[in-house]
């Protein structure tokens, strides 16, 4: 048994805390729920065991975006075979596996039993879904079509997983060797180049200046491994932790996109991200401010998301949508310029959007084949040369001894 700390809604609205003794968090939840209590956050008191038991649900039991996509598609089938929503959720809760996703489910369904809609069950945990995830549920149980919705927000999901595992697939290899190329001229530098460091050293040949750089080199790689454990950390932490961050965010996409074989394929994806998400929130009936507040959280590039709040700012002072757009012809084509400016006369812009969406995606696809292409080549060619200047670095003082003896 352990002990649990909940918060929760009493019939009065009031919030309450206390402590629970069980075997799990479903167990707290339900003997909340049986007190008539609506559970608003239950957590493990700390300690050792449950210290382990956060660890392991961090590590094993996280919500990604497959439990989303297949969440809401799951959603969307019940919701439009006609049951209630508490009669859906209940299936859902039975199905699913992963014990953090139950728990919200049936924090949610519990929320709605004390009379809150749909969007403001999942709201208290809004920051493990998309931006567009409570946008368009409020907006389809504002329209009063919420089933429609959740097929269109099932559709919108599943395309942007797969425009994901795209760039992930596409990329995968390149790194791959890129990884590998690294690990074997750092495998060299380390083992093989100190070797020979006290044999050139004895000899008293004079060592080309190819030589003399990648001997400097290994011995700055094998003067502290403390040191180099230290800068690998560093790096990790980059990729891992920091590139998250807003600065890293900012910092890496500078960097993407003043690259020239990148530069063209993250504006794309950008492109294709933002006309998808504005036109499926337009389409559910949410206003265009918050359409374009909630497209440029979805984009995840910090350049776009800066240019679109000032884009919101122009529309909400009266100025169409395709003459705030025009103040950034960098970033947003021409072509999306005039497919805007006819949506916005014939009042069919999201279908518009949606239409550009796909035709952009195919542009995606094809830009990640060229990216392919140019950069396998490349980076075996760079391994080759990397590889090649070591072994000639250590063949040439070979034969300046080898012809001092002859």
């Amino acid at each position: 048994m352990s002990t649990y700390i909940y918060e929760a809604y009493n019939k009065e609205g009031i919030v309450i805390h206390g402590e629970y003794e069980g075997s799990s968090n479903d167990e707290t939840v339900a003997y909340l729920l049986k007190r008539e209590l609506t559970p608003i956050s239950v957590k493990p008191l700390h300690g050792v065991r449950e210290g382990k038991d956060i660890l392991s649900m961090q590590l094993f039991d996280s919500i990604g975006p497959v439990d989303i996509m297949f969440l809401v598609r799951n959603l969307s089938a019940t919701v439009s075979a006609g049951l209630p929503i508490v009669d859906a959720l209940d299936i859902l809760i039975e199905d699913t596996q992963k014990v953090s996703l139950r728990n919200i489910l049936i924090e949610t369904q519990a929320l709605i039993k004390n009379g809150q809609t749909l969007s403001k069950g999942f709201e208290p945990h809004a920051h493990l879904f998309p931006s567009i995830f409570l946008g368009m549920l409020r907006a389809g149980e504002m329209s009063g079509q919420l089933d429609k919705t959740l097929v269109e927000l099932s559709k919108y999901l599943s395309k942007e997983y797969n425009l994901r595992a795209k760039v992930k697939s596409a990329l995968m290899y390149p790194i791959i060797l890129l990884v590998g190329s690294t690990g074997v001229v750092t495998l060299l530098l380390i083992f093989v180049l100190p070797r020979l460091t006290k044999a050139f050293a004895s000899s008293g040949v004079k060592l080309p200046l190819m030589t003399k750089f990648f001997l400097g080199l290994s011995s700055a790689l094998t003067f502290s491994y403390w040191i180099d454990f230290a800068v690998l950390s560093i790096l990790l932490w980059f990729f891992l932790s920091f590139r998250k961050t807003r600065t890293g965010k900012k910092l890496f996409f500078f960097v993407v996109s003043h690259t020239p074989i990148a530069k063209d394929l993250v504006k794309r994806i950008a492109l294709v991200r933002f006309t998808r998400t504005f036109g499926n929130l337009l389409g559910s009936g949410i206003s265009v401010i918050e359409a374009i507040g909630l497209s440029a959280q979805s984009i995840g590039n910090e350049t776009y998301m800066r240019a679109l709040d000032l884009v919101a700012q122009d529309i909400q002072n009266g100025i169409a949508i395709s003459q705030a757009l025009q103040k950034f012809p960098d970033l947003f084509p021409r072509l999306l310029l005039s497919l805007i400016i006819v949506g916005e006369r014939t009042g069919s812009l999201h279908q518009i959007l949606g239409t550009f969406s796909d035709f952009y995606e195919e542009e995606v696809d094809n830009k990640l084949k060229d990216l392919t292409v140019i950069l396998e080549p490349m980076l075996l060619l760079l391994m080759g040369l990397l590889v090649g200047a070591i072994a000639i670095s250590i063949i040439l003082p070979i034969y300046q001894l080898v012809g001092n003896f002859v």
